[in-house]
């Protein structure tokens, strides 16, 4: 699906691919749409707990928590990008009971962000919505890169991504810091 696109792929090439019966497949799934939305709750879910993990474990601060969660994001997508199309630039397409999943996945990172108003003298006059414009930022970001096979350059967008959020609430020097800071550990996870 990552590389041909959902609507052109056929139950009949998925079985071909996967050397199993359509006894096979229509004993785990009801249709493509099915095994689809299987595949993005499999991704989110294992991505939604590798993110709370390693913040929880690596993170002293919020605005590290911030840091550590999109470095993460970032460091999954990087890892398997076959599997991130799918999700993030796929995803969308297929129909509206995942569009609905694919903005509660977005929204995901939404709590984490809006905990920032705290940090920020001006927090309560901050609009509404930002927490939401500020993830689906993320998120666009990480499809425009994929969409357009940038997938081993993901990591340049690291700093671009945490300043944006960060900066809402912390201003620039601080979260310019956690920003370089992040990226040099996804360079060198072992220094």
């Amino acid at each position: 699906m990552a590389s041909r696109g959902y609507n052109d792929v056929t139950v009949e090439l998925i079985v071909k691919r996967a050397r199993v019966s359509y006894k096979t497949f229509y004993k785990h799934f009801r249709s493509k749409e099915d095994s689809f939305l299987s595949l993005f709750d499999s991704v989110v879910g294992s991505t939604e707990r590798r993110i709370r993990d390693r913040v929880a474990a690596e993170s002293d601060s919020w605005g590290e928590g911030v840091a550590v969660a999109l470095r993460t994001l970032v460091e999954l997508v990087v890892s398997d990008p076959i599997i991130a199309r799918a999700v993030i630039v796929e995803a969308p397409t297929v129909g509206p009971e995942i569009v609905d999943r694919y903005e509660r996945a977005i929204k995901a990172l939404v709590p984490l962000f809006r905990a920032g108003r705290e940090f920020n003298p001006r927090g309560a006059d901050l609009p509404a919505t930002i927490e939401d414009i500020l993830a689906g930022s993320v998120f666009w970001s990480l499809n425009q890169r994929l969409i357009a096979g940038e997938s081993e350059r993901l990591h340049e967008l690291l700093p671009e991504v945490t300043l944006l959020v960060l900066r809402t609430y912390l201003g620039e020097p601080e979260a310019g810091r956690l920003a370089e800071e992040q990226l040099e550990r996804l360079i060198a996870p072992s220094a």
